[in-house]
This record gives C-alpha cells, structure tokens and sequence, in this order.
C-alpha cells in the first residue's frame, strides 16, 4: 500500500516544490530566533505529505473530467471517481494534522491550512478553477513560495517576521517560472479546453520571454537581498547557476516548434531550483 501511495505522488510536487521553502521557513526560524521544534516540523511535514497527495489526485481527477487528458489520445485511461475520494480522504487526514498543529502552536495555523487548501482545491477544482481564470500561475507561486515558508516559520515561532516574508519570494519566483515552463508543451490541449494560463494568453514565445524575464528578475532580486543583508552572503553562489538558466531559456527558445524537446528546459529548471534551494538552507544552517 505505501509504495502505490509513494507512485502515486509525483515526487517533484512532494521534493522539489514543498518540501525545500517548508524546510526554509524551518531553518530560518532556527537562524534568526534560536526556535526549531523536531517534533513539530516532523508533525507539519507528514500534513503537506496528505496535502499534496490530495493535490496530485484533484489534480488528476478534474483534468479528465475538464477534458485535458483526453486531447489527442487515442484510448486515454480513464480517471475514476476513486482518485477523487483518495484526494477528499488525503485532505481529511491534513486538516486533522492542521488542528493539532493549531491546537499546539495558535490560530495561524488554522488560516495557513485553510488557504491551502483554498489553493489545492481550488487549482482545478469547481466552482474556483484558478487555472481557467488565469490565475494558476499566481496561486502556485503564492502557495509553494510565501505560504510555505511562512506557514513552517510559524509553525515553528507563533509569529510572522519580515526576514521570512522576503526570502520566501525566491522559492515563489522559482515555482513560477517552473509552472508556466511546464504549460508550453501542453498550449494546445490547454487552448482547446478553455484553460487561461499565461502560456494560452500569451503563446508559446511570448511564455519564454517572461520565463527570460523573471530569470533576471530572480538573480537582481537575490543580489539585492544580500546587499541590504536580508540573506547570508553564501547564498550569493545561487549566482552560479545564471548559465544552466540560460541554457534552460534558449532550450525553450529554439525547441518551441518541437514541444517533446522542451521538457529538457523544464528539467534544467527544476535542478537549477533544487540546487538554489538548497544553497539558501544551508546558508542559514551555516549562519
């Protein structure tokens, strides 16, 4: 049963866009009051498991029953009502993780879930369908970048400091770029069921040059954060990685007439994410 559950998860949902801000909120409580809770950041992990498992099943379920899964596939397998109920019975087992937490900790708690599970009900889900409002890309951002970090911090001091709050917009900046990369191999289907992502508003060269965009966005935002010493100075080697970005963008530029290439962009994007993430984490622990 654990390993179906463990397949049934895409890991870098679980790995690569919750686990690393959870675990940054975490370490900068540890930086910047002394305060870190194991038991409590072991409580929180295991409840953003449960959540993401019941993002990945709506996520599944409602892109059959919207019709997205179905474009161009000759004999496409069908989702049953069963991945919904998995998902409603993932998000059960996260909310009673949240009241504990909340019973523990305080009310906050209790609002970081509840806007969490706006989001990953809401994502695809009726009546919200953040997605085919043009909204999805803002809601990932806000979800994996600002609420993750924010909720772990809180998780582990009762309260909410503006050191978290800025370095919480780099995770939020990277889970951006990594959501609207991900749409350009899928403009076609999305166009065609109705979803108003960026990539489906703005075509698939227009999508590359915001992902170009909010690159160097990223990288001035990083270099003005250590400036003015809202980060560790180590966290300057995040600058490194301004080549495989790079690299990643002009994959994307030249590969857009051949959508099956540009998952090496979409791959390059989230190593580039992993390593800066872990980068920033360890320049706390460091500090």
């Amino acid at each position: 049963m654990a390993k179906r559950i463990l397949r049934f998860v895409r890991y870098r949902f679980l790995l690569f866009a919750g686990l690393l801000p959870y675990c940054l909120g975490a370490v900068i409580s540890r930086h910047s009051v002394q305060a870190f809770d194991l038991k409590l950041f072991l409580i929180g992990l295991v409840g953003i498991f449960f959540t993401l498992v019941g993002v990945e099943a709506f996520n599944e379920y409602f892109d059959w029953v919207l019709g997205t899964d179905r474009v161009f596939q000759l004999n496409p397998k069908p989702v049953t009502k069963k991945k919904f109920y998995i998902g409603v019975g993932a998000f059960f087992i996260a909310l009673l993780f949240a009241v504990y937490l909340t019973w523990q900790v305080g009310a906050g708690i209790a609002i970081f879930a509840l806007v969490g599970f706006i989001a990953a009900a809401g994502y695809l889900g009726p009546p919200l369908r953040f997605t085919y409002r043009g909204l999805g890309e803002i809601v990932i951002a806000i979800s994996y970048g600002p609420a993750m970090v924010l909720g772990s911090y809180y998780l582990q001091t009762g309260r909410i400091d503006l050191l978290p709050v800025v370095a919480s917009a780099l995770p939020a900046i990277f889970l951006f770029l990594i959501a609207i990369m991900n749409e350009v191999p899928d403009f076609l289907q999305d166009s065609l069921v109705g979803k108003r992502n960026i990539c489906v508003r703005s075509g698939r060269e227009g999508t590359v040059t915001i992902y170009g965009l909010m690159s160097v966005v990223l990288y001035i935002t990083l270099t003005l954060m250590v400036i003015i010493d809202l980060l560790p100075k180590i966290s300057l080697l995040i600058l490194l990685t301004i080549p495989f970005m790079w690299r990643n963008y002009y994959t994307a530029r030249t590969m857009l007439e051949e959508p099956p290439n540009l998952f090496g962009a979409i791959r390059g994007t989230l190593i580039v994410y992993i390593v800066s993430m872990g980068v920033l984490i360890v320049s706390y622990l460091q500090n």
